[in-house]
């Protein structure tokens, strides 16, 4: 009976163990909920935004919904992991083709929530009529700041 007693015991405690570990990785990864100021009109996917002050949620895993604070504007879309590396910085990424920019990636800082938009057939036709086929990459950080990279320009 005591052995019983002493198994019941060990299999209570280990489960309150799981339950407890499953519920802090739950809260520490939870859904990205970001904002961020966008200097510039921008496309994501085929919904064209305008500037303004943007709130990030993610309903469900691999799904963003961006709206604007200060119009509603809105676009829900669907998202991948990114293949970049995240940096520990909030940021959103635009690919940059003239005057028009995309929406390519989004990071709240973590690789748990970094995650790459895909290329629209605008932007696909554009880089096609593109001299060198590669967009000049803008980051926009969390506090406002914009950062022109030339990666991948040649």
């Amino acid at each position: 009976m005591k052995s019983k007693r002493n198994v019941s015991l060990a299999v209570t405690i280990i489960a309150i163990c799981l339950i407890t570990a499953a519920a802090h990785a739950q809260r520490s990864t939870g859904p990205l909920v970001l904002r961020f100021r966008v200097p510039f009109p921008f496309t994501v996917k085929d919904t064209t935004l305008p500037a303004g002050e943007y709130e990030v949620r993610q309903p469900t895993q691999f799904i963003l919904a961006l709206r604007n604070v200060e119009n509603q504007a809105s676009a829900l879309e669907q998202v991948e992991p990114a293949d970049s590396e995240a940096d520990g910085r909030a940021r959103t990424v635009f690919h940059r083709y003239g005057e028009a920019y995309f929406l390519a990636a989004i990071s709240d800082g973590s690789w748990q929530s970094t995650y790459d938009f895909g290329r629209s057939n605008k932007e696909k036709e554009l880089a096609r009529n593109s001299p060198t086929r590669q967009p000049e990459v803008v980051s926009v950080l969390s506090n406002g700041a914009v950062v022109t990279a030339d990666i991948g320009r040649k």
